[in-house]
């Protein structure tokens, strides 16, 4: 009877350890839990500073788009080679008059005028 008495002794001292351990799991903190918690935490805060950068860069663009505006309404004060005086160097060369050039550039026709009277100056027409 010794032999089931340390036997006894074995399980019930198996059984204590288990109870013990399923009581600390159940209290335990859960590391999958915890990373998948910082993971969800890491992504909202990827997609706050992506929305942040999109509206940004959105304003910028409108800050692009009317300069790009206000130049071409207002008097040039840039080289005769830029890419709207090209254009204008083009439709001349056409055979175009200043009006249907101003027309077809959105540009006033005196301005027209100014520019094709540059590129004559520097020997471009």
């Amino acid at each position: 009877m010794e032999w089931s008495d340390s036997m006894e002794y074995a399980i019930i001292i198996l059984l204590a350890i288990a109870i013990l351990l399923l009581v600390v799991s159940f209290y335990g903190k859960d590391r999958v839990k915890m990373v998948q918690e910082e993971l969800d935490q890491l992504s909202l805060s990827m997609v706050q500073e992506t929305y942040l950068l999109k509206k940004k860069i959105k304003v910028l663009e409108e800050e692009l788009l009317t300069n790009d505006i206000d130049y071409e309404t207002g008097p040039s004060q840039t080289s005769v080679m830029s890419l709207s005086n090209s254009t204008i160097l083009s439709l001349h060369d056409k055979g175009l008059s200043y009006e249907e050039i101003g027309t077809k550039t959105n540009l006033p026709v005196e301005e027209v005028r100014l520019i094709l009277e540059q590129a004559k100056k520097m020997g471009l027409i």
